[in-house]
């Protein structure tokens, strides 16, 4: 007998225990439910889905902004979106729907991005004077992370490296040309791009100056003796004229455009090639069917940087 009330304790002791334990978690937890730390996985009360720790935590993220070729700090502005822009990696594009960003400064090279919820983000950097930075980057949910108190401390970094918008120096392409012959011409110049800048293609737009490509008198010989215009801008080559194979490619307006995605950096070139198959003569005048020294500008060939900005003009005369 004497065992049997010995053994009845030690179970009744271990049913104690089970059951304390059991009341001391629903007390701490609330509800049934065992307490969780800052960093465990926490239940969405409204699904019963299991979510990340910081889920619901504003989480810190940093931006490091510095010019690519001097290393200097770049006061920019930072608009941060939730949800990708509609004009994303335009910089001509309408970044003024302030109801869609959370907007920052960059100080002492370093913007703090302390206003959003962990996901991805995109990021719209500007600067008058400089190219457009399209960033994107994610803001983490802690999984895997340590304390959310740590982080914030040292957040995750995205480093992010502006250029001055392009410049050079206006260079035209300028042809010798040989009394009474008709062959081709071509001139390459080379357009170098000033230090420390970045050019950055968008739009070619070249026009006939002159009229080279109408034939006022309907004899198959063109008004300045032009027969064939071929230009190259960077990676780009274009016949915009060629009588023989009745190729115009200029609209009612004298104007022909084509799209440039050359990047070039600072202190290297964009190269401008013209080729031109051309009857030359002395004489010069209005629809004599022949070019000449001296007649004016052919053609200009302007160049427009991704920013909008009109980055050079080549004038191509004799």
């Amino acid at each position: 007998m004497k065992t049997n009330s010995t053994m009845g304790i030690v179970v009744l002791t271990i049913i104690a225990i089970v059951i304390g334990a059991f009341g001391s978690a629903y007390l701490i937890g609330g509800q049934g439910q065992l307490s969780t730390t800052e960093n465990s996985m926490v239940v969405n009360p409204a699904t019963g889905q299991a979510m990340a720790p910081w889920a619901k935590k504003i989480v810190n993220y940093k931006l490091l902004v510095s010019d690519k070729y001097t290393g200097a700090d770049v006061t920019a502005t930072v608009k941060v979106y939730k949800e990708k822009p509609s004009d994303w990696e335009n910089p001509r594009g309408d970044f003024s729907d302030a109801e869609n960003y959370n907007i920052y400064t960059v100080t002492n090279g370093e913007a703090l991005i302390n206003k959003e919820f962990p996901g991805t983000y995109y990021a719209v950097i500007t600067k008058d004077g400089y190219n457009t930075e399209f960033v994107s980057f994610v803001i983490p949910d802690g999984t895997g992370r340590g304390d959310i108190s740590d982080y914030q401390q040292s957040p995750d970094i995205d480093v992010v490296e502006m250029t001055q918008e392009g410049s050079t120096t206006n260079q035209d392409a300028e042809f010798t040309l040989t009394n009474a012959t008709s062959k081709e011409l071509r001139k390459t110049v080379l357009v170098t791009v000033d230090e420390n800048t970045e050019f950055r293609g968008w739009k070619v737009i070249v026009n006939d100056e002159e009229g080279f490509s109408e034939d006022t008198d309907g004899d198959g010989v063109y008004d300045e003796g032009i027969s064939k215009f071929k230009i190259t801008v960077g990676s780009q080559t274009k016949t915009v004229f060629d009588a023989s194979r009745s190729v115009d490619e200029f609209d009612s307006n004298d104007k022909y455009q084509f799209d440039l995605s050359d990047v070039v950096g600072s202190d290297q070139d964009l190269t401008i090639k013209v080729d031109i198959v051309a009857d030359t003569s002395d004489s010069v005048g209005a629809n004599d069917e022949k070019w000449g020294e001296g007649e004016g500008v052919l053609s200009y060939i302007k160049i427009y940087d991704a920013q909008g900005n009109l980055f050079e003009t080549t004038a191509i005369k004799a």
